[in-house]
């Protein structure tokens, strides 16, 4: 066993009639794994607001991949960060799509909500009703307006552009800035609640600077323009007739002198601009620009388009800064590293932000990237369910083509070997590359298991972006090996997700597959000496197309059949817009067209409604046992799960955060020595194995590392392309190399 030394203790928590599981995971070396079955986080906004009455502000996080919302209560004394994870305030909260802001706009010292009003590219209103848990009312509907010109007109807010709401000329009620509808200039929106009324409780606004600051935004890039208003707008424009639209805004007086700076992040770009204000309360202007910011200790470089938000996170009386992705691009952002946080080390008047952590609150959570495919399977023949959790990918590196960000991932399977018992899992993550797909370049790993070679061992079929299934062979000692790239040359498009399961109760495994189209393939097992074939027979089974046309062209199905006590079958299904779908009627039936089913709740005890876990869902049921209920593991994009209904503890014997170092070979090419370094700066043992283009093991072998050069013979190699692999108990690496004569 790894340095890791765990230690479990077990929460419940209850909110929308869903009984979801939560497990805090003491590891002495690294803290506590506090809510590992939080659901992962990938793009985030934030607000702070008593939920409990207890004094202390908490902590409201809302991820825009999937508009999911968490909430954290704040436990921390002072210097102290202590967040317990609070599902059960969720309830409390409307639902938000794209963008939220909490600030107070009535003075009355709660929250209210300022959050985006889809369709009407607007900002509509809730206020706190000043309860104990939260409660809220819409106020303003379906948009914000503002005096502009001879009326009153809609305050142009998009999808892909953060607003600052915020108190500008210090009066006492809450300003609004945003881009202009045809972009370059920052809008000022003042509100003239205090000089009409006598009093914040109202929004009423004008327009009453249409060049904030004096800043201009260049249209194709994200280069800023200092003292720029609109009589040389024709410069900056370029010929071009659209802004190079997103961006995100933060407020804040950085140096004590009464004014607000801002600071400014693009889409596509992963630093924020800060931009000093040498003006007055009246009459805003830029005069310098830390392109960098901060640039005096870890400037910010989260790709793409980091939204700073200012809170005393750590209970020490001054605020810091939370930086999270805005981009409304899933493909591009960041996903396991993307909530940096940036302890204040200054003063109050004079912060000093210093980079604290790349991973707040995802630390202490099960996230595996971006998507996550769990499968139950007894892969080691114990009678235990074990948990493999494949991908859509992790984060890598991004870089610019012709001016547009790309971003690249990489798909990996996690292995969590079942130690429990099936009353109390236990699941240790024993190896986070399983197969070695890693290294292949390949996203959206979904597995599926049985025994495909009649070996009496379980092997998986992994379905991929590209439509095909790869076929990994599990060999009598343990391992896994990629046998097949192309499994009997099954191809469903794009976006295969697997499963295998004896459908038609014939005694032979069958093979189901999802795809992009929403709908179900369908191939029957036939047994054979060697293994089992799949006879396609329908690329529309039941009659199931779960595919949104209102939302999306695409569904992204994941079905995942499972069959109760009584025999009766029923199916799941996962989506690109975040429901789940139960189906019956499928018993002797499968020429026919299944049933959507109305008994979810009564299966799992909470409402289906409540199954709406974010976008790109996917499922896997636990077996019911003696249990009246049945557990249920639920994926979503931004990489983690959600366990329902049951207990597991999680062992992370592996450190999760840790998927590659910058392991050294040389020479590469190689003729027959190859020279391997692992700087890991302590001795430590390592398993190495090499595998050729084909997937099959050529070389697997023990070998103690620190610093110092191994040296491994390659004389009997064929010349090829190989991938040779590392495997210690906190990481998995891998690195190709090339065998030359």
């Amino acid at each position: 066993m790894s340095r890791f030394f765990l230690l479990i203790t077990l929460f419940l928590f209850s909110f929308s009639q869903v009984v979801i599981s939560q497990i805090a995971v003491k590891n002495q070396a690294a803290g506590e794994l506090e809510y590992p079955w939080a659901g992962g986080f990938d793009a985030c906004q934030f607000g702070r607001l008593d939920m409990d009455g207890d004094g202390a502000k908490d902590l409201v996080v809302f991820d825009r991949r999937g508009n999911r919302l968490s909430c954290y209560l704040n436990k921390g004394g002072f210097d102290e960060i202590s967040y317990q994870w609070a599902p059960e305030f969720v309830s409390s909260f409307p639902q938000f799509s794209e963008w939220v802001l909490f600030e107070d706009y009535d003075g009355d010292g709660f929250e209210d909500i300022f959050t985006y009003s889809p369709g009407w590219a607007g900002i509509k209103v809730y206020r706190h009703k000043g309860t104990y848990p939260p409660s809220f009312e819409l106020v303003v509907a379906p948009y914000l307006t503002s005096m502009q010109g001879a009326g009153y007109v809609n305050i142009l807010a998009t999808n892909a552009d953060y607003p600052a709401i915020i108190d500008i000329d210090q009066d006492g009620d809450l300003d609004i800035l945003s881009f202009w509808s045809l972009g370059t200039f920052i809008e000022l929106h003042t509100n003239l609640s205090m000089e009409k009324y006598g009093h914040a409780d109202s929004l009423d606004f004008m327009r009453t600077d249409f060049c904030w600051g004096r800043v201009a935004e260049n249209e194709e890039n994200n280069e800023m323009y200092l003292d720029t208003c609109l009589f040389n707008q024709q410069t900056l424009n370029s010929g071009r007739q659209n802004r190079h639209r997103g961006a995100t805004f933060g407020i804040r007086d950085l140096n004590n002198d009464g004014l607000p700076e801002l600071l400014l992040a693009d889409v596509d770009y992963p630093g924020i601009t800060m931009f000093w204000n040498g003006g007055t309360l009246e009459a805003a202007l830029m005069v310098s620009q830390d392109t960098s910011f901060p640039s005096y200790s870890t400037p910010v470089r989260l790709f793409s388009m980091p939204l700073p938000f200012f809170f005393d996170i750590n209970n020490d009386g001054l605020t810091d800064m939370l930086v999270s992705p805005f981009d409304p691009n899933y493909e591009v952002t960041e996903n396991r590293n993307s909530i940096w946080l940036y302890l204040n080390e200054g003063s109050e008047t004079e912060p000093d932000f210093r980079l604290h952590q790349k991973d707040f609150l995802q630390e202490d959570m099960l996230d595996v990237g971006s998507g996550a495919f769990p499968l139950l399977a007894d892969m080691d023949g114990d009678g235990l369910d074990d948990l493999i959790i494949g991908n859509i990918g992790s984060y890598q590196f991004s870089w610019y083509e012709q001016g547009t960000l790309h971003s690249r991932q990489r798909a990996q399977l996690s292995f969590y070997r079942q130690t429990g018992t099936a009353e109390a899992p236990v699941y240790r993550l024993e190896n986070n590359d399983l197969g070695g797909l890693f290294s292949r370049n390949l996203r959206g790993l979904a597995p599926a298991a049985a025994d495909l070679n009649n070996d009496g061992l379980m092997d998986l079929l992994v379905g991929n972006a590209s439509g095909s299934l790869i076929y990994i062979q599990q060999l009598n000692d343990g391992s896994f090996l990629v046998a097949d790239d192309f499994f009997q040359e099954i191809d469903v498009g794009e976006w295969s997700a697997p499963q295998l399961f004896d459908l038609d109760e014939d005694g032979f495994t069958d093979l189901i597959i999802g795809n992009r189209n929403g709908k179900i393939s369908y191939y029957k097992g036939v047994s054979l000496d060697n293994g089992i074939e799949f006879e396609f027979v329908t690329d529309f089974l039941g009659g199931v197309n779960i595919t949104d046309f209102n939302i999306s062209y695409d569904g992204y199905s994941t079905p995942h059949f499972f069959k109760r006590q009584t025999g009766e079958i029923l199916l799941l299904v996962g989506s690109e817009q975040g429901k789940l779908y139960l189906f019956e009627d499928i018993n002797e039936n499968l020429d026919g067209v299944f049933a959507a089913s109305n008994r979810f709740e009564s299966i799992f005890g909470f409402p289906l409604s409540a199954a709406d876990r974010g976008m790109r869902t996917t499922a896997a049921v636990i077996k019911a046992a003696d249990r009246a209920l049945s557990g249920l593991f639920i994926g979503n994009y931004s990489g983690g799960i959600e366990l329902f209904n049951q207990t597991a503890e999680i062992l992370p014997g592996v450190a999760h955060q840790s998927l590659s170092v910058n392991i050294r070979l040389q020479p590469n090419p190689v003729r027959d020595i190859l020279q391997l370094e692992v700087p890991l700066g302590e001795q430590s043992v390592i398993n190495i194995k090499i595998f050729n283009s084909a997937g099959q093991l050529k070389f697997n072998a023990k070998k103690t590392v620190g610093n110092k050069r191994i040296s491994i013979d390659l004389m009997r190699l064929p010349a090829g392309i190989y991938t040779l692999q590392i495997i210690h108990p906190d990481f998995v690496s891998s690195k190709a190399f090339v065998k030359i004569r």
